[in-house]
């Protein structure tokens, strides 16, 4: 029988967050309090050009710790990054970037039993901040939150399909083509003249020819 001791440490990769996890939510009420977020769930959505739901991609975006301890963010330059790897296209469109939204429930300990006894009707619920939309223009703040909602805190991408517009003109070059010996008959044909027979008629003939017209005019009326 083998025993778990033989293995070294590197041939066991077990992920034990999740028995770290079980063991804060039986002591919650000792665990109460806000916690900065190393990283975000991010979704992407991708609309077409009929307001369907092409295609949604789901991926953990890395947070920088904010000076202050007040919490985690997204540089604007890291935000930019992102939004520019996740564009798509396609041979006739383009997905283009349209908002950012946040959903990232920031609840001071002490509200969360209150919170949870809210039900449709209490006007609270109407005034709740947790889903709003952030700016591209700035740094994205992601507040601390109660370790029981960092899997619930996400980030939305939406990107809406737009359709490219595309102008093929042909300029054709003004100077002759180069004859190449392998196509000089081809050339040589595609501008040959068409030969035209012309007669040409001497003035003294065109005399002879105008009085014999005279002579038999006047011999049939002479008939």
């Amino acid at each position: 029988m083998t025993d778990l001791n033989d293995y070294d440490d590197t041939d066991i990769h077990l992920d034990t967050s999740w028995l770290q996890n079980e063991e804060r939510l039986q002591t919650v009420q000792n665990n109460l309090c806000r916690e900065p977020m190393d990283s975000i769930h991010g979704t992407f959505i991708y609309i077409n050009q009929n307001n369907y739901i092409d295609k949604i991609v789901r991926e953990n975006l890395p947070l920088v710790d904010c000076e202050n301890n007040s919490g985690s963010q997204i540089p604007y330059s890291s935000l930019l990054k992102i939004i520019q790897s996740k564009k798509l296209s396609t041979p006739v469109s383009k997905y283009k970037f349209s908002n950012l939204y946040s959903f990232i429930v920031d609840l001071e300990p002490d509200c969360v039993q209150s919170f949870s006894r809210l039900n449709d009707d209490n006007d609270q619920i109407m005034k709740s901040t947790f889903f709003k939309e952030e700016r591209i223009t700035d740094i994205v703040k992601v507040p601390s939150s109660i370790f029981v909602f960092h899997d619930t805190n996400s980030l939305y991408f939406f990107f809406q399909e737009v359709l490219i517009n595309k102008h093929n003109i042909t300029l054709k070059s003004i100077l002759k083509p180069e004859i190449n010996t392998d196509n000089r008959e081809l050339y040589k044909n595609r501008h040959t003249k068409t030969k035209k027979n012309v007669r040409i008629v001497d003035k003294l003939d065109a005399k002879i020819e105008k009085l014999q017209l005279l002579r038999n005019r006047g011999t049939r009326k002479r008939r």
